[in-house]
């Protein structure tokens, strides 16, 4: 399975998300993307390519969608806040045309960046094969702060992760992680907390910082993909392709469901998760 929710990692504030969908789908013709919504306080409609009605309807704060299967090639993206038309100009929050590679894993991640502009960051997913016993972390700061430290304790493990980049993945032994949490560079201030961190073998565990929220507090969006023992499609290297939005607006890519195969079935639910100290 791809994608699960992740048992026993972090606190009552962090979303955590499973998702229904093939495992490898990804191939010659087609790649696969994940949908990450960490703009607080803003749902939208997301359309496609002239479409009549929206493709993605309400999509809220702290949502994840996919993993999509869809054709390799270009795709055009309107973005309004809720009930708003995307053939009236000045409703659309954002345009965007976007290229998904072939044999490619995606996040498109929706968020402020530090000064509160609302981008569309992407990323390349790691789904490449892990080595029997370990497991691997991906880092994305996409909160509206400053660089950030991730640590375990008090002992860094990530220094100075600016919004909007990706730490280097982690690569560790399956096991669980103490106190995993985070705080602005060169502080002892923090501002989100993970608790303990259960790292399953053959796993990678993609966290997103999320806020700050209305209470000022901070939280994170996380999802999995495991089974990643034995090697998926190559990963071109490279650009991602989508490339960063900074014109306004929020995009939630998930606006491609409406392109998924004739009965693929996407299934996406939101829970909170109690602590596991």
């Amino acid at each position: 399975m791809r994608n699960r929710i992740l048992a026993g990692l972090g606190v009552a504030a962090l979303a955590t998300v499973g998702v229904a969908a093939p495992a490898n789908a990804i191939s010659d013709t087609s790649a696969d993307l994940y949908v990450v919504h960490a703009f607080p306080g803003l749902t939208v409609d997301v359309y496609v390519n002239d479409g009549a009605e929206p493709a993605l309807a309400d999509f809220e704060p702290m949502d994840v969608a996919g993993p999509l299967d869809l054709p390799a090639g270009d795709y055009n993206f309107k973005v309004v806040a809720a009930g708003g038309d995307p053939t009236v100009e000045e409703e659309v929050a954002i345009e965007l045309d976007a290229t998904l590679a072939a044999n490619t894993s995606y996040t498109a991640v929706a968020h402020p960046l530090e000064d509160g502009t609302p981008v569309l960051s992407a990323f390349v997913n790691d789904i490449s094969e892990i080595p029997a016993g370990e497991g691997k972390i991906t880092v994305r700061h996409t909160a509206q702060v400053g660089a950030v430290d991730v640590r375990s304790g008090d002992a860094v493990l990530i220094e100075a992760l600016a919004n909007p980049d990706e730490a280097d993945v982690l690569q560790l032994p399956a096991d669980t992680y103490a106190d995993i949490n985070v705080v602005p560079t060169g502080t002892d201030t923090r501002a989100i907390e993970l608790g303990d961190v259960v790292l399953p073998a053959g796993t990678n565990i993609f966290v997103h910082a999320f806020g700050p929220m209305e209470d000022e507090t901070f939280s994170a969006v996380v999802f999995t993909i495991d089974d990643l023992h034995s090697a998926p499609a190559e990963i071109p290297a490279g650009e991602a392709g989508l490339g960063q939005q900074s014109n306004g607006g929020l995009i939630a890519l998930g606006a491609a469901l409406m392109l998924a195969l004739a009965g693929a079935a996407v299934v996406v639910r939101r829970q909170t998760v109690g602590a596991e100290r």
